[in-house]
């Protein structure tokens, strides 16, 4: 039986362990504090499909909609997946003008819908151009399904360590190993750098392409009177949680620290009272801050993350910059895992890291 290390239990870390644990390896995992500290612990779990301007597919949006099902029932926690359908109301007609294109190339995933419809439908939303309709949308609360996935690797033999911070790693001939701030010395037959915005600690990350962006929810009370709705992604996203609604996110390149703003908070409300005027004066019951780390596009068209051994090292290996799109990548990516590492040539070219 081989050794697998995973160095993070963010998102990317906890899927790897599961799929791992699953196929009978060996797999210890350090966290350097807790379970979806970081970018994992603040997202809302939007799973939608056809993201961006256009509603472009995912890559292998098929496969990873199918992988999100799969792991969460490896995890026996299917529920986790919120099924409400996602909703697009289009910003301008030239968006609606794409929206419709996407409804018609993809008929069995997608729908337009007319505003009159809508109207109907959804007496609250505010969709003058119409909006675009995708069934197999919803969401996932995503701190949870963390911790979930690295309990059922637990349950499967892995070991699952909380305040170990990595503070070095190499390899030899024999084995990886990792030194941790306790100055104590884990080796394993391989090392997966599932960090996240850690890359940043360890000098010999800086030649990846990785590029740091802090995104900010706000948790908005539910009022009174609004009716029952799916997730809605359009001017920003507001996603229903009981009670709540999660509205976000910000894109911030530049800033100074990962703490929740208020100018933010308030931004990301006036941002979704576009599409849910009711939701302008909704009190604002809390805010969270995280930093995503994504594939600049001009390294990935696709802004994919990298997953792969690290250049120059055969049994050190990577697993990062999922971005906003960790949903759809990292149970995917993490599926196939024990299969990459058998035979890395088979690792998808779109997410190899730099060689």
């Amino acid at each position: 039986m081989s050794h697998t290390l995973i160095v993070g239990g963010g998102l990317a870390g906890a899927c790897a362990a599961l799929w791992l644990a699953e196929h009978g390896e060996a797999v210890t995992v350090l966290e350097a504090e807790y379970p979806a500290t970081g970018a994992s612990g603040a997202a809302a779990g939007l799973v939608n499909p056809f993201m961006g301007q256009r509603a472009n597919p995912a890559w292998r949006f098929e496969e990873a909609l199918a992988a999100i099902h799969e792991t969460l029932a490896l995890a026996k926690t299917p529920d986790l997946f919120r099924p409400t359908g996602i909703l697009r109301p289009a910003r301008d007609e030239a968006q609606a003008r794409h929206f419709r294109e996407r409804a018609e190339a993809t008929p069995q995933h997608a729908a337009w819908r007319l505003t009159e419809a809508l109207a109907s439908m959804y007496p609250d939303l505010a969709a003058p151009h119409g909006a675009l309709w995708i069934p197999d949308g919803g969401s996932v609360h995503l701190a949870a399904m963390v911790v979930a996935l690295l309990h059922a690797a637990e349950a499967r033999g892995a070991t699952v360590r909380t305040g170990v911070r990595a503070t070095e790693w190499g390899e030899d001939e024999r084995c990886a190993f990792v030194t941790t701030n306790t100055s104590e010395r884990i080796e394993a037959d391989r090392i997966v750098l599932a960090l996240g915005d850690g890359f940043q600690y360890f000098p010999d990350l800086d030649a990846l392409p990785l590029h740091r962006i802090k995104g900010q929810t706000i948790r908005l009370a539910r009022p009174d009177s609004l009716a029952d709705l799916p997730a809605l992604s359009g001017f920003g996203y507001v996603v229903p949680d009981g009670n709540t609604l999660v509205v976000g996110s910000s894109y911030e390149h530049d800033f100074e620290d990962v703490q929740p703003s208020q100018v933010q908070s308030e931004a990301l409300r006036a941002k979704a009272a576009q599409m849910l005027p009711a939701l302008a004066d909704a009190e604002i019951l809390d805010a969270r801050a995280g930093v995503r780390v994504t594939v600049p596009r001009r390294h990935s068209p696709r802004r994919l993350p990298l997953l792969g051994p690290l250049r120059g090292h055969q049994r050190v290996w990577v697993f990062t910059g999922l971005g906003s799109k960790g949903l759809l990548t990292a149970p995917l990516l993490a599926r196939h895992l024990p299969t990459y590492l058998e035979d890395p040539t088979r690792i998808p070219p779109d997410v190899q890291p730099p060689r």
